[in-house]
């Protein structure tokens, strides 16, 4: 058996099981009104949404694509990369969407009444919103980028990417100077996020955005749209395995972290962060 069926086995049982939890998770939710009724939204939410970018991780880990260069694992239009971006809109909003829940959960349960805008929290905690806006943006220039295959979208998509995590910094690292306060699940979620944050915003502004987008800027000039742009991003697809094609080693780096390491920092986002009532 080939390296890729057998990395793609791998990637399908950890898509499986990270489900199946997802859906126990989920199942909790008749606790939910008996428990902490005035928590059922927030509960809601954060389930609903991990629901969402879990299937879709599912789905990738089966017909694996890539946006850029119209690559698919199978002939079939269930693996057309149009067709997976509008399946990836729903998880990348949910996913940014849990982050700015939890975060905007964490700033009103430690900021007391009394503090206000003496607390840090308190006065940076309109910036997850700002981190969800940018992500709703960069949806629509990922469409450009794989309809017209253009690089300049693609290089702003990630830039609005590494504008929304660096717009949560702030707030990670001001409940990080507060974690003596912070409830022990609000700690965890912090601690996650500062090292997401960091890791994330070197790969992005220091090898991806440089190197694997500003680089090749140079390839937009001279270039046409066909008429038939839309349907060609549809159905014009190419069918390989080639290890090359994919990006070799980083295309298993980055496809194996988003199809595991997201998932399972969107399992623990479904246990809903808060501060407990003793």
């Amino acid at each position: 058996m080939s390296w890729d069926y057998i990395w793609q086995a791998i990637m399908v049982i950890i898509g499986i099981l990270n489900l199946i939890i997802a859906l126990f998770l989920f199942s909790r939710s008749l606790k939910w009104k008996a428990t902490e009724p005035h928590n059922t939204k927030y509960f809601l939410y954060l389930r609903v949404s991990g629901l969402i970018f879990i299937s879709v991780a599912l789905y990738r880990t089966i017909f694996v694509s890539s946006y850029p260069d119209r690559l698919a694992w199978f002939n079939t239009i269930l693996n057309s990369p149009f067709l997976i971006r509008c399946f990836a809109v729903f998880a990348e909003i949910s996913f940014i969407g849990m982050i700015a829940a939890i975060l905007l959960k964490m700033c009103r349960d430690m900021t007391p009444a009394t503090e206000t805008k003496d607390n840090p929290l308190y006065v940076i905690k309109k910036l997850p919103f700002a981190a969800v806006g940018c992500i709703f943006i960069a949806q629509f220039f990922a469409f450009a980028g794989l309809i017209t295959q253009y690089v300049t979208p693609f290089a702003i998509e990630e830039s609005l990417w590494a504008l929304a995590f660096i717009s949560i910094t702030p707030v990670v690292i001001a409940g990080l100077n507060k974690q003596n306060n912070a409830p022990k699940e609000f700690r965890a979620f912090l601690i996650m996020m500062a090292v997401w944050c960091c890791g994330y915003l070197i790969f992005q502004c220091f090898y991806a955005l440089p190197f694997m987008y500003f680089a090749e800027l140079a390839q937009d000039t001279g270039k046409t749209i066909p008429p038939d742009a839309l349907r060609q991003a549809i159905f014009g697809y190419t069918v390989t395995r080639d290890f090359a094609a994919w990006g070799g080693t980083g295309f298993l780096v980055w496809h194996s972290g988003y199809f595991s390491l997201c998932s399972w920092m969107t399992l623990f986002f479904m246990t809903a962060p808060r501060k407990r009532n003793t």
